[in-house]
């Protein structure tokens, strides 16, 4: 599940909002695959497990506000 990303042009990556708000939808809805998400987004940045699916959760809602705004 992990991945690398090599971002040489940081300031202009953008994301597919739609593939990502199908990606997350199907990590939140799948127990074992969001506990093991939280796990690692927790290792990697050092926040709490309960911050992580704070941030997965508004992040799935504001890719919802966007992709139902266009």
């Amino acid at each position: 599940m992990r991945n690398e990303y090599e971002l040489d042009d940081i300031e202009n990556f953008k994301i597919n909002p739609h593939v990502w708000l199908r990606t997350l939808l199907a990590i939140a809805g799948d127990k074992d695959r969001k506990a093991e998400a939280v796990q690692i987004v927790s290792e990697q940045t050092g926040f709490s497990p309960e911050k992580v699916e704070a941030i997965l959760a508004t992040t799935i809602s504001v890719l919802l506000n966007d992709t139902r705004a266009n």
